[in-house]
């Protein structure tokens, strides 16, 4: 099968797992075509999975969100540089302070419920003026992930023609 038409069917199996239309035996072909397209993915990214990562919870998107950050100064409105399954970074003119618990509400598309959760720094990179800050989610739901990775695919998906 040519990775056009692969795409195409992935396309009509995604559309169908998003509006929850697929009988046991196609949600189990459509998680292993997921995965797929998330290591082609991961692996156009440079980025090497660990033993036993799955890279659907790995692969990052480029994707502006609207997010607020409960930070010890204040809330802060920010718009994601990159989203994954496991975090997202975002520009700040200045970071939160170390250890700091950061809350967080990140605005979904089309309406949908905001995930709201907690998140901590793992990485501060200081640019020109500002920093760019990438965070770690903490102890996301299984739901709140599965509405992640759905948008995240949305996403990916979109900006591959055919």
């Amino acid at each position: 099968m040519s990775i056009n038409a692969w795409l195409q069917e992935f396309r009509a199996l995604h559309k169908r797992a998003r509006q929850k239309q697929l009988n046991a035996e196609e949600k189990e072909l459509y998680l292993t075509a997921r995965e797929q397209f998330a290591r082609a993915l991961t692996a156009a990214q440079g980025m090497t999975l660990k033993p036993g990562e799955m890279a659907r919870q790995t692969f990052r998107v480029a994707q502006a969100m609207q997010i607020e950050l409960s930070l010890n100064s204040g809330i802060v409105r920010a718009m994601t540089l990159d989203v994954s399954r496991g975090g997202f970074s975002v520009v700040l003119g200045k970071p939160p302070g170390e250890n700091e618990q950061v809350g967080y509400t990140l605005r979904m598309p089309d309406g949908m419920d905001p995930i709201i959760g907690r998140a901590r720094v793992v990485a501060s990179k200081k640019q020109i003026g500002n920093y760019r800050l990438s965070f770690s989610f903490e102890n996301m739901s299984d739901h709140d992930g599965e509405r992640l990775e759905g948008v995240l695919f949305d996403a990916a998906l979109s900006r591959i023609p055919g």
